[in-house]
C-alpha cells in the first residue's frame, strides 16, 4: 500500500520538433500525494508540511477552485469528485492522487499537475490534466480512462501555454503509474504534424527527511526553479527567432473534456 505522501524524482524533457527544433532536459522532483488523507501525508517528515511552510509544502489553495480565490472554496478531494459526478455519474470514487511540484521553502510554479481517481478496485477511471501557464492562468483537461490498459487522451487545444506555440491543434495525453514507476506524456500536433513532445519519467522513493535533503540538494532543486526554468528556455527560443504568439483570452470554462484514443502515445 503507498503511504500518503511519497517523492516521484524525474527525468524531465522537452522536445520541439520543426525548424528551429530545441531539447531541454532537467531533473525533477514531484510529491504523489494522497488527496483523501493529507492529515496522515502531514506527519510524513518533519521537513514537509500540509498547509504550512517548510523545506518541501503542498498547499490546496494553489490548485483547481482555490486557485486565486479571496476565500478557501473546497477540498480537492471534493473538487475531483464533483468534476467526476459530472463526467462519470454514478461511479464511485475511491481514492484520489495528485502528481504535482511541491512548495520549495514556500515558492512554486507547477506547469501541469495530475490527478488521478481510482475506485475500490484500485483501476483508474479518470484523469485531470492541470495546466498552468506564467501568467497566472489555469485550464483543466479531463479525462475518462474507460477502464483502459493504457489510455491515451487526446483533446483540442484550449489554452495558451508558451508565447512559441498557437492556441490551436491537438495533445495526446497519459499518465502510467507501474509500481514504483510514473510516466506522464503530453504530445502536441498542429496540423497532424508534431510540434512537441514532453515527459516525464519518474521513480517513486519514501518521504523521509533524508530522501527530501538528499533529492532537493542532489537535483539542485530551488524555489521557482521550473518558473525560471521556462524563461531561460523561452529567451534561447527567442535568439533562434521562433515566431512570438500574443495571448488571448483564456477559455471562460475552468475544464474541458478529452477523447480517449486506443493507440499508444507518440
Amino acid at each position: 500500500m503507498t503511504p500518503p505522501v511519497v517523492l516521484v524524482t524525474s527525468d524531465i524533457s522537452h522536445t520541439r520538433y520543426g525548424k528551429p527544433s530545441h531539447y531541454l532536459k532537467r531533473k525533477g522532483l514531484s510529491l504523489w500525494i494522497d488527496l483523501d488523507d493529507l492529515d496522515g501525508a502531514n506527519v510524513s517528515s518533519r521537513l514537509f508540511s500540509v498547509g504550512r511552510f517548510n523545506l518541501l509544502s503542498f498547499r490546496e489553495k494553489d490548485y483547481g477552485p482555490n486557485f486565486h480565490a479571496k476565500a478557501f472554496v473546497m477540498p480537492l478531494a471534493q473538487y475531483i469528485r464533483t468534476l467526476a459526478a459530472e463526467v462519470i455519474p454514478g461511479q464511485n470514487i475511491a481514492n484520489i492522487r495528485l502528481l504535482t511540484f511541491p512548495r520549495i521553502l514556500g515558492a512554486v510554479f507547477n506547469p501541469l499537475s495530475v490527478y488521478v481517481a481510482s475506485d475500490a478496485s484500485g483501476q483508474i477511471v479518470m484523469t485531470v490534466y492541470e495546466v498552468s501557464n506564467t501568467f497566472g492562468e489555469k485550464h483543466t483537461y479531463v479525462a475518462y480512462d474507460h477502464h483502459s490498459a493504457r489510455p491515451v487522451h487526446v483533446t483540442e487545444k484550449r489554452f495558451y501555454v508558451s508565447p512559441f506555440f498557437p492556441v490551436e491543434g491537438e495533445y495526446r495525453l497519459s499518465f502510467r503509474h507501474v509500481d514504483e514507476y510514473i510516466q506522464v506524456m503530453v504530445g502536441y500536433s498542429i496540423q497532424k504534424k508534431p510540434a512537441l513532445l514532453a515527459i516525464l519519467r519518474g521513480k517513486v522513493k519514501p518521504m523521509t527527511s533524508r530522501n527530501i535533503l538528499t533529492y532537493v540538494i542532489g537535483t539542485f532543486q530551488w524555489p521557482m526553479r521550473p518558473f525560471v526554468s521556462i524563461h531561460v528556455e523561452a529567451l534561447k527560443l527567442w535568439c533562434k527567432r521562433v515566431r512570438y504568439f500574443t495571448r488571448p483570452q483564456a477559455p471562460k470554462k475552468p475544464w474541458s473534456k478529452t477523447e480517449l484514443q486506443k493507440d499508444k502515445p507518440r
